[in-house]
């Protein structure tokens, strides 16, 4: 794929990220367009955070903004860095006290040659649901999420619904119980898949795969020629099967809150 093709595609990659974590978060700040600043709750928590991505265009000046923001922010901060800027990032980042987490990748699908759904499936129900209640069941348990945390996250997807954003929750459920659930958005055309969950109870059986393909599915009813989302690396090899293939990867950091002691603010 020429150079300048796959830099269009890393523009439509970060047009859905911004879509989807600008309706999901309770704040947004976007610096340029390389970094995107989020905050996750309205009030304080251990879950209440800073979460600022550096994505795939040069951060120029901007970046100075973006350090003053985290030298004056008393909660956590997690970032998510484009590989290629991290020789410029990290060492900021260490001497602000970050430490070094997981590494995700971006990921594209043409939808025109996504894998055929499995020819044999496991007996579930399958469906798009407006009871966020359901949706959030698996998302709970798969990502852990304490019930305080959780009702914040579903309220926020709530009032993204409400707003006239296009989110969509699909739901699997085996004998009645929910088991994995994904959000799909649609952003300009675009579709992304995003909370992709299975109780770990049940992973393994294909019911992740079987989830896609109807979201995905559903994504070019809706018009939609290409979808994105952003993996772990946990999940890579279940997407890489459903055709997806690597755009670029993040590497994320993260520091704690920072706590007010007898010689000033340390990092908590």
């Amino acid at each position: 794929m020429p150079a300048t093709a796959t830099f269009c595609v890393k523009t439509l990659y970060h047009q859905t990220e911004v879509y989807f974590f600008a309706g999901s978060c309770s704040f947004h700040r976007p610096f340029n367009a390389c970094i995107d600043a989020y905050l996750t709750n309205d009030h304080l928590s251990d879950w209440n955070l800073l979460f600022i991505r550096i994505g795939s265009p040069p951060p120029g000046e901007a970046l100075d903004d973006c350090l003053a923001l985290i030298r004056t922010a008393a909660l956590s901060v997690r970032m998510a860095v484009h590989q290629d800027h991290l020789r410029q990032v990290q060492p900021y980042l260490e001497d602000l006290g970050f430490t070094v987490g997981e590494t995700s990748t971006a990921m594209v699908l043409d939808l025109s040659t996504r894998a055929s759904p499995p020819t044999s499936f496991r007996p579930c129900d399958i469906r798009q649901t407006s009871n966020l209640d359901v949706w959030s069941g698996p998302v709970c348990k798969a990502f852990g999420l304490p019930a305080n945390i959780a009702a914040d996250y579903q309220a926020r997807h709530q009032a993204a619904i409400d707003s006239g954003r296009l989110f969509y929750h699909f739901v699997l459920s085996v004998q009645g119980a929910a088991v994995s659930s994904l959000t799909l958005t649609i952003c300009d055309g675009l579709a992304r898949l995003n909370d992709i969950s299975t109780d770990a109870a049940f992973r393994g059986q294909g019911y992740a795969t079987q989830l896609m393909h109807a979201a995905l599915a559903h994504a070019e009813k809706l018009g939609a020629r290409q979808c994105f989302l952003e993996a772990s690396a946990q999940g890579l090899s279940l997407y890489r099967s459903q055709g997806f293939s690597a755009l670029f990867d993040y590497q994320t950091f993260w520091r704690g809150p920072l706590l007010a002691d007898g010689d000033g603010i340390t990092a908590g």
